[in-house]
């Protein structure tokens, strides 16, 4: 891998994604200053991003821009322009907004949107993105060895799942929590896996190499495991989807059948994932409950006690009040089930505060304002439906741009896949499409394309892809009217 450094694909710019890829991924999520009024922050990764963008900007100017120029490209300053008008908007008609904080996620938008351009400049070949497989898979292996970590051996957690974690807290992780890794949580880092793990099965089937493709193959369990230790029912589901796909666009059918198999069984030897697709479908798991709850110990059950009297406190003019105490009781096996474990907590919590909270109130936002929405942070920090969020801050206008980016990445990919023979740029493209696809179907549940170190990846593979097929489709038409 190290050698390609040295070839003529290499330029200033493909340097810079190759430590983008690098950093990011394995950089933890401390803060470098609070931005007032959220508890969002501004990092030292926002730095290394500005400085790439700067040697993009350099490199364009001399050849003018012609990244800018590609189809996808101009869709995303559509949308980049919608998000303008949807923030004059907000500030100037509904008001409903701080102008400096919706500027703010405006300006981040287009942060993470812009590696795209970057990416789309950097490739001149495949083995620009062989480069980039590898050195993704490297920082793959960081996050998975991090992970493992706080798992079992209480190594530290950065997290920002709320306004005292985001300060930059070193905290460690619980009996009962999901591991984050290098993320600002567990569904981040679910994320991030179903887009390596869809880049690990397009590189297990291009590569020709048996050693590569051992090692790739070695990397994609490690990576799976880490998905199932964050338990994220939907990054399952969109990990499961998205390699279908690989498989079946590289007509790998046989494949199908094992990986399932694989993937469902490591499943099942997960407690936390299996019981929170069990309560989420209603599923009995209480003969597996028990037969787990005989290798540890009886956890204690607060109830109220019936051997001892209730104590009267009395207070006057007021009625009287009966107050229970309760005593801890350790209950025989048989009752153990009766306990409420902190999954089944976690999974209530986690339906209700989108189907009672989040997701009415970005009905309500859009509502107000169906065409440009009510402008970006309206619906606050957290929506966990990327699709709502769109239609609650940008409307439809912005909903509608948004998607003509992925209707043309789509269109292209099926053209090329069509188009091109096996080898390892037509397995690349499935991969990365793949990714696009699980990220998509993530969406439904997760605010995936907000979370910053998910969105700067997931925007520089899809440069990446836009850019190998760019230069793939040309060897292919050259090759045709030979």
């Amino acid at each position: 891998m190290f050698k390609r450094f040295k070839s003529p694909e290499v330029s200033l710019v493909s340097l810079g994604i190759i430590g983008l890829l690098l950093f990011i991924p394995i950089y933890p999520k401390f803060p470098f200053f609070n931005v007032p009024g959220t508890y969002v922050a501004v990092r030292i990764e926002d730095f290394v991003i500005a400085f790439v963008l700067l040697l993009w900007f350099i490199h364009q100017l001399r050849l003018g821009f012609p990244s800018l120029k590609d189809r996808v490209g101009k869709f995303i300053m559509l949308y980049w322009l919608v998000g303008g008008l949807s923030l004059l908007s907000a500030i100037l008609i509904t008001k409903n907004v701080s102008p400096s904080l919706a500027l703010f996620h405006f300006l981040r938008r287009i942060e993470y949107m812009s590696l795209f351009f970057v990416a789309l400049a950097s490739v001149r070949s495949v083995k620009n993105l062989k480069t980039y497989g590898g050195v993704l898979f490297l920082a793959t292996l960081g996050v998975i060895v991090y992970g493992l970590g706080q798992k079992f051996f209480s190594w530290p957690v950065i997290s920002t799942m709320n306004s005292e974690f985001s300060k930059g807290m070193l905290l460690t992780l619980s009996e009962w929590a999901r591991i984050n890794s290098t993320f600002a949580g567990h569904y981040d880092l679910a994320a991030f896996m179903v887009l390596v793990l869809t880049l690990v099965v397009g590189f297990f089937f291009g590569l020709k190499n048996k050693p590569a493709k051992v090692a790739t193959l070695l990397l994609g369990l490690a990576s799976l495991y880490i998905l199932i230790l964050t338990a994220s029912r939907i990054s399952f589901a969109a990990y499961l989807l998205a390699t279908v796909f690989v498989m079946i666009a590289l007509r790998k059918y046989w494949w199908v059948g094992p990986v399932l198999a694989l993937s469902l069984g490591m499943m099942l030897l997960s407690e936390g994932i299996t019981q929170r697709y069990a309560l989420t479908f209603n599923i009995d798991l209480s003969a597996l409950s028990s037969k787990l709850s005989r290798n540890q110990p009886p956890k204690p059950i607060l109830t109220p006690s019936p051997e001892k009297e209730p104590e009267v406190v009395k207070e006057e003019p007021v009625k009287p009040k009966t107050i229970l105490t309760p005593t801890p009781i350790i209950s025989k096996p048989e009752t153990e089930e009766e306990w409420v474990p902190t999954t089944e907590l976690a999974v209530q919590y986690s339906s209700g505060i989108r189907f009672d909270v989040e997701w009415p109130r970005s009905l309500r936002a859009f509502a107000k304002n169906p065409f440009l929405g009510t402008g970006y942070s309206s619906v606050t920090l957290a929506t966990d439906n990327d699709y709502l969020r769109l239609l609650a801050e940008t409307g439809i206008m912005g909903f509608a741009a948004f998607f003509l980016i992925f209707l043309e990445i789509g269109r292209r990919v099926l053209v090329f896949l069509k188009k091109a023979k096996a080898g390892l740029e037509r397995a690349l493209v499935a991969g990365l499409a793949g990714g696009a696809l699980g990220l998509l179907a993530n969406a439904l549940f997760i605010d995936v394309f907000e979370s910053s170190k998910v969105a700067f990846i997931f925007w520089i593979l899809m440069g990446s892809l836009v850019g190998l097929m760019n230069i793939s489709g040309k060897t292919m038409e050259a090759n045709e009217e030979k």
